[in-house]
């Protein structure tokens, strides 16, 4: 337990430190105003690959981010919670609907969600249903996120390829535009999985070009 507080605490000092040495740019954020400005919350998602940069960028910005109920998430817990997150522990197989009505209640009170939709293990940037059914279920736009750095590492011996930047390279954040649901039908939830996941591809290839135009990308 005081083992995983200080490495959790340890990560939190160096990404911190190291953040700080990119610049980032923030495209799109218009999008995120007009919520600002009616007063509502929306659920942004965003490929597990993401996660580091997001991190980075948006550290104290109080966004509520789900986390698995495995000896894995407990250690993310700490690490989240140290860069100003909020968490909701459970996932689809345990505590699921702990997580569920933990999010709707928080989210009904103006808090804003952060989804990994790929996560917590796979595959690789494929949507799983439970975003789109959270979303259906609290009424709440969907507004994916995409990354790109202009020099970075992947961490290729992970499932999700986490993105990481290198020291004093660039940074970009894009936003794409909300994405609504209608219902929590079987029909709808499809769609929207498929909608969605078809938006974060299209949306990192965009991001990637701002840095590398004319190239090929990986989705």
């Amino acid at each position: 337990m005081i083992l995983n507080k200080f490495l959790a605490r340890l990560v939190w000092v160096i990404v911190l430190l190291w953040s700080k040495t990119i610049k980032f740019r923030m495209v799109n954020m218009d999008v995120r105003e007009r919520f600002l400005a009616r007063g509502e919350n929306c659920i942004y998602a965003f490929w597990h690959g993401s996660l580091l940069m997001l991190l980075q960028s948006h550290h104290d910005s109080g966004l509520l981010i789900p986390v698995s109920e495995s000896k894995d998430g407990e250690f993310i817990t700490r690490v989240i919670i140290n860069f100003g997150f909020e968490v909701a522990r459970g996932s689809s197989k345990r505590k699921g609907d702990k997580a569920l009505l933990s999010l709707i209640n928080k989210m009904r009170k103006g808090k804003n969600v952060g989804i990994t939709v790929d996560g917590p293990r796979g595959p690789l940037h494929k949507v799983k249903k439970g975003v789109a059914f959270l979303a259906g279920v609290s009424k709440t736009p969907i507004v994916p996120v995409a990354i790109a750095a202009k020099r970075f590492w992947t961490l290729n011996r992970s499932w999700d390829k986490l993105i990481i930047p290198i020291p004093f390279t660039e940074g970009l954040i894009m936003l794409g535009d909300p994405i609504y649901v209608s219902g929590t039908t079987e029909q709808e939830i499809e769609s929207i999985q498929k909608k969605l996941e078809m938006e974060l591809i299209r949306l990192t290839r965009t991001a990637h070009e701002i840095f590398w135009p004319q190239t090929e990308t990986q989705a």
